[in-house]
Parts: structure tokens; C-alpha cells; sequence
């Protein structure tokens, strides 16, 4: 699936027509269900039911639910399963390593030493370089609609 592609599993998931595999809690606003292609054991998908592309797309009120059972997703996790850490992934895009084209935020258990891997390696940035960003960024925020 691409950004064009108009089938949307993760929609399907959401009006009940596809099989989520394991749902693990639902509300009005979101599903949270196990990946089936999980990284780590306890790896956990949270969508909005509401069809948004990505993170430019979604509602401010669909954003927030999304994060409030990301939220509550992360505690059973940590209570259930003891992981050592938590990864939350959340790509947008092709660029941006995105393969199916509905929101969702990826919940990954960690353990110390386990087979993953960081995507990139930090650098420090230079005050003149850090500089020019803060200004291009720097305004004061208000809710936006994202095209």
C-alpha cells in the first residue's frame, strides 16, 4: 500500500470488517490491538477510528484520544509485562517511514540488550545552525488544519 492507495486496512479494522487480530481495548475514538507482525513480544498498534493519513491529517480531538489510550495502553504494558523500557514509533509518510497510510502510533516492549536498533545517530548542532532553525520555527502556536 502507498499514499494513494484507497483501501485502507486500518478502516477496516475500525468498522469491524477486517480481523484486528487481538483487540485489546476500544473506546469511540480509537482501537488498541497487538501487531501482527510484532518486533518484540507485546508490540501494540493504537488508531484513531477515524480515517487520518498522518499526523498532518488527524484531528486535534482524534490526536488526543489517540495519545490518552496510547497512555493507558503503555501502563497495562508496563504492569502486565515489566518490560525494561518502552518504544513509541509514529512515522508519517513515505518519507518518513510510513507503510500503511491511517495513523498509528506503535508501542513497542523493551528489554536491556534486546535486537534492536536506534534508526540514526544523534550529532550535536552548532548555535549558528540551531540559531537559523529557532527562527524559521519559533511562532506562537494555534490549532491548525494541516491540507
Amino acid at each position: 500500500m502507498d499514499e494513494t492507495d484507497t483501501a485502507c486496512v486500518f478502516c477496516e479494522i475500525a468498522a469491524g470488517r477486517e480481523g484486528a487480530g487481538r483487540v485489546l481495548f476500544e473506546d469511540e475514538r480509537t482501537i488498541a490491538f497487538l501487531d501482527h507482525t510484532a518486533v518484540m513480544p507485546g508490540h501494540t498498534l493504537v488508531i484513531p477510528r477515524a480515517h487520518a493519513a498522518d499526523l498532518w491529517e488527524i484531528s486535534a480531538e482524534d490526536a488526543a484520544a489517540v495519545m490518552r489510550t496510547v497512555h493507558s495502553m503503555a501502563a497495562r504494558i508496563r504492569e502486565v509485562l515489566r518490560p525494561d523500557g518502552l518504544t513509541l514509533f509514529q512515522a508519517n509518510r513515505s518519507a518518513g517511514w510510513q507503510d500503511v497510510f491511517h495513523l498509528h502510533v506503535h508501542l513497542v516492549p523493551r528489554a536491556t540488550g534486546d535486537h534492536l536498533t536506534r534508526p540514526w545517530v544523534a550529532a550535536v548542532k552548532g548555535d549558528e545552525e540551531l540559531a537559523a532553525m529557532h527562527t524559521l520555527l519559533a511562532a506562537p502556536l494555534e490549532p491548525r488544519v494541516f491540507p
